[in-house]
């Protein structure tokens, strides 16, 4: 694994982006206007991305979920298939850049497993 990003849903986009980017001092890495990641300036590998909550997505819009870069996100979509994992978004190709499935752990957590492309 390469990283582990915590994703939190917002209702207001400008305060978490004012909260994560001027209290935290986080820098802002990406933004595609429904979807901000923060980096910590210190460690680039911690993370929070924010994501704007549209009732709109395939996770039914947990309060919180996770994203788990892999080096290769093909090997867990066929380990998820053997072991009979709960696939809740089958893999495919995001148009900003990362193939990507998510499956839901024992708990109800949804984790979203990717590869940049």
């Amino acid at each position: 694994m390469r990283r582990i990003v915590p994703n939190i849903y917002s209702n207001n986009m400008a305060e978490s982006k004012h909260f994560y980017g001027e209290f935290l001092d986080m820098e802002l890495a990406m933004d595609l206007g429904w979807v901000t990641t923060f980096v910590s300036k210190d460690n680039p590998t911690a993370q929070i991305s924010i994501l704007e909550n549209k009732n709109s997505s395939p996770l039914d819009n947990s309060a919180i979920f996770l994203s788990i870069e892999v080096a290769d996100v093909n090997h867990y979509y066929k380990k998820a298939q053997e072991l009979a994992i709960n696939i809740s978004y089958k893999i495919r190709d995001e148009d900003w850049g990362v193939r990507r499935f998510f499956v839901t752990d024992p708990n109800g957590v949804t984790l979203n497993l990717l590869s940049h492309i």
